[in-house]
């Protein structure tokens, strides 16, 4: 049974399936006897160095930190703080399910202070829940108008939802070597900031039925709260039954016809973290009578990272998402083992402590069951991650070749609308990876502010077409797109995909991204050379006023240098050269966006490469030669 033979308006029908938790729990049964445990029990001890005591103090999560956000959009100040806390609470509880029973006293003061917590709302999202002011970049601090701070807490966002998980988890697995004080204390707290709003409000929040990530992680760690906590069978259901709901859309609709997602390997990670949690336990809660996981849908979604692959570890990363991934172990392979898909295993590599997402250890329901399922053997990167990809509905193509010298050359291509979750504009952008490095990059995400989400978006080149290897027609850049405010709805096309010859081919037109005056076409064509993995560009342009000025441009985070009609990139392992084939005599200029890359944080410098093509050119073709360094 899955979850389309389910009444979902008959909470009685779920009541009847569910029965008792066990005792013990499995999932404790697991983690005690998991090969991996010692694995991710080093990482946590790497990734989260310091717990309060002697050495560290529980970090403050303070008013003034609080509304940091508010005041000038910056989000690392309290959020820094807020993951902090509950870092440290999962590697105190992972050690202590793991026998170090010294830990209830650090256990007990970080519950404590995490129900101490005025909101478990990050502020960036504050504004996102029903009544609140919203605020934006004109809108100055309101002082005291209606906040979510001045309001019944009944908002969940993602991290409200994930604390709410954590605790119940904590609590039920460790309730009988923790004070009863301190358990009632943080069942109090779910129970008023999560499963109480849920069942009031929770089918009028925006994410509920939403088609991102938001969905499955809000949906599913609440469900996450009200299996563990819950003891009234009939508010059972409901809650549960409001939960069913809210996956069933996701998987309708958070996900493409192809089984991809819009917003990256990272946000397929996120939502379906908790989708396959709670799956899990309602299997084991109805004795296998309810399994979410046999959705035939799931078998194409859980292919997706196989087809954004790079290199181990490495992912394509248009919008915002991050190249460098390490998927959730014990998550993916318990859906590689549910869905069939064996190769999805051989993504999954040892966590990583340098990965950028702050929050991740944060998760202490999935870094539970990260421990749990995950049998702690790493496996040969799959050969089905280097085939060749063709996702229509994400108008995405990836194609493999190599060098004569035998290095693998990845060329990926995307077109679509500017439109959807963490979206650029980026239509008709392309990736170049040579032996696992991306020569010609997506830049991925920016800083995560305020004016990251909201009419300033694209203003900032990690968003905009600027910071892309696409062109400047006219002296524009290709149309933001409508859900900022701040363009109108458009769409590039891939109008061509094959091979021939020995070369495979994708064809772009992106014209309709232009609001230029007497365009008539953009089109770009890309050819990969299967045994030299030489790339050729060609774009085409037609337009009635012949002044039109045009401008190419390529992204790479590596040093690069120019001579007259040839540039050259040079990576730790490989190099990739460019020479202009047409028009003849005309010069690449180079520049730094170091300015712009300090601003949003990132770790590296974004180089731009720019041919600036003579007035009235219609054609201009490029060839981009792989070799070593």
């Amino acid at each position: 049974m899955h979850l389309a033979h389910i009444d979902m308006a008959q909470p009685m029908n779920l009541q009847r399936l569910i029965g008792p938790t066990s005792s013990p729990d499995p999932l404790l049964n697991q983690i005690r006897k998991s090969p991996s445990a010692q694995v991710i029990l080093n990482y946590l001890r790497t990734a989260v160095p310091n717990l309060p005591g002697p050495a560290a103090d529980i970090p403050q999560t303070t008013y003034t930190l609080y509304r940091q956000f508010a005041h000038t959009g910056e989000r690392a100040g309290y959020e820094k703080s807020y993951f902090a806390k509950r870092s440290m609470l999962t590697r105190a509880v992972v050690e202590m399910l793991l026998g170090n029973k010294d830990m209830g006293r650090i256990i007990h003061d970080l519950l404590w202070s995490i129900c101490e917590e005025t909101s478990w709302v990050l502020p960036a999202h504050e504004n996102l829940g029903p009544g609140f002011k919203t605020l934006d970049s004109t809108t100055s601090w309101p002082g005291g108008s209606i906040t979510s701070l001045t309001c019944e807490p009944d908002y969940i966002d993602l991290f409200a939802a994930e604390t709410g998980a954590g605790l119940a988890e904590a609590i039920h697995l460790l309730g009988d070597h923790l004070a009863p004080e301190v358990v009632q204390r943080a069942r109090q707290e779910v129970e008023r900031r999560i499963m109480r709003p849920y069942l009031a409000h929770g089918r009028d929040y925006w994410w509920h039925r939403g088609d991102s990530n938001w969905n499955a992680v809000c949906n599913g760690a609440v469900g996450l709260a009200f299996a563990r906590m819950e003891r009234e069978p009939r508010r059972l259901a409901e809650g549960l039954v409001m939960v069913l709901e809210g996956f069933e859309a996701y998987l309708a609709t958070g996900f493409e016809a192809d089984g991809g997602s819009l917003e990256g390997v990272g946000y397929w990670n996120y939502g379906l973290l908790y989708y396959v949690a709670v799956a899990e336990l309602l299997y084991e809660r109805t004795g296998g009578r309810l399994d979410l996981m046999a959705n035939p849908r799931l078998f194409d979604i859980a292919r997706f990272p196989l087809a954004m692959s790079l290199a181990p570890g490495r992912y394509l990363n248009f919008g915002d998402a991050d190249e460098r991934i390490a998927l959730q172990p014990g998550i993916v392979q318990r859906l590689a083992e549910r869905t069939g898909l064996a190769d999805l295993q051989g993504l999954i590599a040892l966590p990583d402590t340098q990965e950028k997402q702050d929050n991740k250890t944060a998760r202490l329901a999935i870094i539970l069951r990260d421990i749990a399922w995950w049998d702690g053997q790493p496996q040969p990167f799959p050969t089905a991650a280097k085939e060749d990809v063709y996702l229509p509905a994400c108008a995405a193509v990836k194609f493999n070749a190599q060098t004569a010298q035998g290095q693998p050359v990845v060329l990926a291509a995307k077109a679509g609308r500017n439109d959807g979750h963490h979206y650029h504009a980026d239509i008709g952008h392309f990736i170049v990876a040579v032996d696992g490095e991306s020569l010609l990059c997506d830049p991925g995400r920016g800083l995560y502010t305020r004016e990251y989400f909201n009419q300033r978006r694209f203003e900032n080149i990690f968003c905009n077409s600027f910071g892309h290897s696409v062109p400047c027609i006219g002296g524009q850049l290709q149309t933001p797109g409508p859900k900022f405010g701040s363009g109108r709805l458009a769409e590039g096309k891939i109008i061509d995909y094959g091979e021939e010859n020995g070369e495979k081919i994708v064809v772009i037109d992106f014209t309709s991204l232009y609001d230029v005056p007497g365009l008539a076409l953009a089109r770009r064509e890309l050819r990969l050379a299967v045994d030299t993995g030489e790339i050729r560009l060609e774009d085409t342009f037609e337009f009635s006023d012949e002044h039109t000025e045009i401008e190419e441009a390529f992204v790479t985070w590596y040093a690069a240098s120019v001579n007259e009609s040839t540039a050259r990139i040079a990576g730790q392992q490989s190099a990739l050269t460019l020479v202009i084939k047409e028009p003849i005599g005309i010069a690449f200029s180079a520049a730094s966006l170091e300015v712009e890359c300090q601003a949003n944080r990132s770790e590296g410098i974004l180089n731009r490469l720019t041919v600036n093509l003579p007035v009235g050119t219609r054609h201009f073709v490029l060839q981009m030669i792989p070799q070593s360094t």
